[in-house]
C-alpha cells in the first residue's frame, strides 16, 4: 500500500510537473507572438539589430528636437523675440529635455506594463501634436506650453522603451550596440540643424515646424512597430521598481546624471550666440551644430567599442575629464570661428558618451526585464538637471556675462562635467570594492 501510494504521488508529480511547463510553453509561445519578437531568442543574435536600429531612426526625432533647438533659439533670440532673455527663451529647449527625462520614471514603468508599442505611439501623436500646434503660437509661453512642455512629454513616451531596447538584446556587444542607437539622436541632430536652417530661411519657422511635425508622425509611426522586447517583464504590484533605490549604484549613476544634463547643453544652446558674437552670421551657427553633432556620431559609436572593451565605467570616467578639459579652454579663448568648429567637433566626440553609457551601466548592474523602470527612474534625476542648468546658464548670461561674451556660462557648465566625472570615479572605487579583485586597472 505504501509503495503504491508512493508511486501515486509520483504520478501526481510527474502530471503536475508536466501541466506546469506546459502552462510556461504556452505563456512564452504568447510572449513570443507578441512583443518579445517571433521567438524568444538569445542575446547578442542577428535579430536583435532590427529593434536597435528602429530606436536609431526613432532617436533622430526624439533627440533631434532638443540637438537642432539651437537653430531656432538663435532665430528666436536674434529675429522673432528681439529683447526677450535669453534666459526666458531657453525654456523652451530646457523644458523638453527636462519632461522628456523627468517623465520617464513613469512611462517607463508603463512601457514595462502595458508594453513597449502602445507607450511608442502615444509619444508619436504627442510630438507630432506638439510641432502643429506650436507653429500657430505667436508668444513665448505658448511655445513654452507646446514646443517645450508638450514635445517634451511625447518624447518621453517615445524615450522610456528606446532606451532599454538595445541593452536587452545585447551582452557581449552592449555598449556597441548602445552606442550605435545613441549615435541616432546626433545623425538626427546632422539633418534636423540642416533641415530646420533651410526650411526657416525658404518656407518659414511656422512650416517648418509643420513639416518636422508631419515627418515625426510618419517615420516613428513605422519604427514602433519594431519595438520588440527579448525578454518579458515580471508582473509587479509597484509601479516604481523601489528595490533599486536601495542600491548605492543606483544613487550615483542618478548623480552623475542630474550633474551631467545640469552642465552639458550650454554648448549646444549658446555656440550659435557665440558665432554671431565673432562676426558670423546665422548660418555658421548652423554649421558649428552640424560639425558637434557629426562628432558625436563617431564620439558615440567609438564610445561603445572601447567600452566593451575596456568596460563603461572607465570609458565614461575619461571622457568626463576630457570633456572638461576641451570646453574650458577653447571656449574661453575663442576669438575667431575657426576654434568654434575645433572646439564642436572634439566635444561632440567625448562629451556625449554618458547618453550611450549610462544605459550600459544600469543594464550591467540591474534585471533586464526592468530596464525601462529602472532608467526611468535615474532621468528623473538628469530631466531636473536640465532644467535647473538650462535655466540658471540663461541667467548667468543675462546677469553676469551681459550678453557680451560666455565665461561665466562656460564655468558653470564645465564645473557640473567635472563634479559628473568625480561621481563615476566613486562608482567605479564603489564597484572594485565589491569583487575579490581589487586591483586599480580593471576593467569595470
Amino acid at each position: 500500500m505504501a509503495s503504491s501510494d508512493a508511486n501515486i504521488k509520483g504520478d501526481l508529480t510527474v502530471e503536475s510537473t508536466a501541466a506546469l511547463s506546459q502552462t510556461s510553453i504556452t505563456s512564452t509561445d504568447k510572449n513570443a507572438r507578441g512583443e518579445t519578437g517571433p521567438t524568444i531568442r538569445p542575446p547578442d543574435c542577428a535579430f536583435g539589430w532590427i529593434p536597435t536600429l528602429a530606436v536609431m531612426v526613432n532617436y533622430m526625432f526624439i533627440f533631434g528636437a532638443s540637438n537642432s533647438y539651437g537653430v531656432f533659439s538663435t532665430y528666436y533670440l536674434n529675429q522673432k523675440f528681439v529683447g526677450t532673455s535669453a534666459s526666458t527663451l531657453s525654456w523652451i529647449g530646457s523644458l523638453i529635455t527636462t519632461f522628456m527625462l523627468g517623465c520617464s520614471f513613469l512611462t517607463g514603468a508603463l512601457a514595462d506594463k502595458k508594453g513597449y508599442r502602445l507607450t511608442a505611439y502615444i509619444g508619436t501623436i504627442l510630438c507630432t501634436a506638439a510641432y502643429i500646434l506650436a507653429s500657430f503660437c505667436n508668444h513665448v509661453w505658448q511655445l513654452i506650453l507646446t514646443q517645450g512642455i508638450l514635445f517634451g512629454l511625447g518624447a518621453s513616451f517615445l524615450f522610456a522603451p528606446s532606451v532599454s531596447i538595445p541593452p536587452q538584446w545585447f551582452s557581449k556587444h552592449r555598449g556597441l550596440a548602445s552606442g550605435v542607437a545613441v549615435a541616432g539622436s546626433s545623425l538626427g541632430g546632422l539633418w534636423f540643424t540642416a533641415a530646420t536652417q533651410a526650411m526657416i530661411d525658404s518656407i518659414g519657422a511656422e512650416w517648418a515646424l509643420r513639416v518636422l511635425g508631419i515627418l515625426t508622425f510618419v517615420v516613428t509611426g513605422v519604427m514602433n512597430l519594431f519595438y520588440f522586447r527579448r525578454v518579458p517583464a515580471k508582473p509587479r504590484k509597484n509601479i516604481l521598481e523601489l528595490q533599486a533605490a536601495k542600491r548605492l549604484t543606483f544613487w550615483l549613476v542618478s548623480l552623475e546624471s542630474f550633474a551631467m544634463y545640469t552642465g552639458y547643453w550650454a554648448l549646444t544652446f549658446y555656440i550659435g550666440t557665440t558665432a554671431r558674437q565673432l562676426g558670423g552670421t546665422f548660418q555658421d551657427g548652423s554649421n558649428l551644430l552640424l560639425v558637434l553633432n557629426a562628432g558625436s556620431v563617431v564620439g558615440r559609436i567609438l564610445a561603445g567599442l572601447i567600452a566593451d572593451k575596456f568596460g563603461s565605467i572607465n570609458t565614461l570616467l575619461l571622457s568626463l575629464l576630457l570633456t572638461v578639459v576641451i570646453e574650458m579652454p577653447l571656449w574661453i579663448k575663442a576669438s575667431s570661428l575657426a576654434p568654434l568648429y575645433v572646439l564642436c567637433a572634439l566635444y561632440g566626440m567625448v562629451s556625449p558618451t554618458f547618453i550611450s553609457l549610462n544605459p550600459v551601466i544600469v543594464s550591467n548592474h540591474f534585471d533586464t526585464d526592468v530596464l525601462a523602470s529602472v532608467m526611468g527612474m535615474t532621468n528623473l534625476f538628469s530631466g531636473i538637471g536640465g532644467l535647473v542648468g538650462n535655466q540658471v546658464q540663461g541667467v548667468i548670461y543675462d546677469k553676469y556675462d551681459k550678453h557680451e561674451q560666455f565665461t561665466n556660462t562656460i564655468v558653470f557648465s564645465a564645473m557640473f562635467v567635472l563634479f559628473a566625472g568625480l561621481v563615476i570615479a566613486c562608482l567605479r572605487f564603489h564597484i572594485i570594492r565589491k569583487r575579490t579583485d581589487k586591483r586599480f586597472f580593471q576593467k569595470v
